[in-house]
């Protein structure tokens, strides 16, 4: 009898339900010294060992903090939280307090610590996203966010922060706005000596520079949406 099933251009029969599997790719080296990419899903020569991995770290504020050297609240985590954590609206951001200041100062320095604990060598480039908002509480004049440095390195196990790289950025943003308006940055930070996770935790820092007109409050935030990546790091890790 003969078969009347048809196939698509991909192979598969007509009307087959398709399974789509999430793949993270690695850099890897074969045992005849051969580097290549390799997913989740491949299935070719035995590997030796993985030669490099691009991770995703998202910023998140949460209640209850991770145990590292003391309670870490503010992390860096491969998944965000959920979105309805804890009910608290306030874990999505972190705020400043009054900008009263009539020239550039530092109104925001937050340190991000990660939960990974796998021992792990950081190298390269890291590209850095971080969300920012400003806006005007009183008074008739601007508000002005200024700058911006974002910094990647590790908290030893003292409870030290230790920056291997760091990358600024000069803004000229201003508001009168009496509701926060945002703005994302993106920057891209070399690690010139690479650092190890061993007894360490990665981390990261954001520090934000802002100032007012004279008889003008305002203030400024990090984004840290529950369910979301407003703000997070990205780098190479073996």
């Amino acid at each position: 009898m003969a078969n009347n099933e048809s196939t698509n251009i991909t192979g598969n029969k007509v009307n087959e339900k398709l399974v789509q599997q999430k793949k993270e790719v690695s850099i890897v080296e074969d045992t005849d010294g051969t580097v290549r990419l390799c997913t989740s899903a491949d299935t070719n020569a035995p590997v030796s060992s993985v030669v490099a991995q691009k991770k995703q770290f998202v910023m998140q504020k949460v209640t209850n903090g991770y145990n590292w050297v003391v309670e870490q609240q503010r992390l860096l985590m491969e998944n965000p939280s959920p979105s309805i954590l804890d009910n608290n609206d306030e874990l999505d951001f972190v705020e400043s307090g009054q900008i009263e200041n009539t020239s550039t100062a530092v109104v925001l320095n937050v340190t991000f610590c990660s939960t990974d604990e796998t021992k792990k060598q950081i190298y390269g480039l890291a590209r850095i996203i971080s969300s920012i908002g400003v806006k005007r509480i009183s008074g008739t004049g601007t508000v002005y966010l200024d700058d911006v440095i974002m910094g990647v390195g590790y908290i030893d196990s003292s409870g030290g922060y230790n920056e291997v790289g760091s990358k600024e950025m000069p803004i000229e943003y201003t508001t009168t706005s009496e509701t926060y308006v945002e703005r994302t940055t993106q920057l891209f930070v070399n690690i010139q000596n690479s650092f190890s996770t061993d007894e360490n935790r990665l981390a990261a820092r954001v520090t934000v520079y802002a100032f007012v007109d004279a008889n003008t409050t305002g203030q400024a935030r990090i984004n840290l949406r529950r369910g979301l990546a407003d703000s997070y790091i990205e780098l190479v890790m073996r």
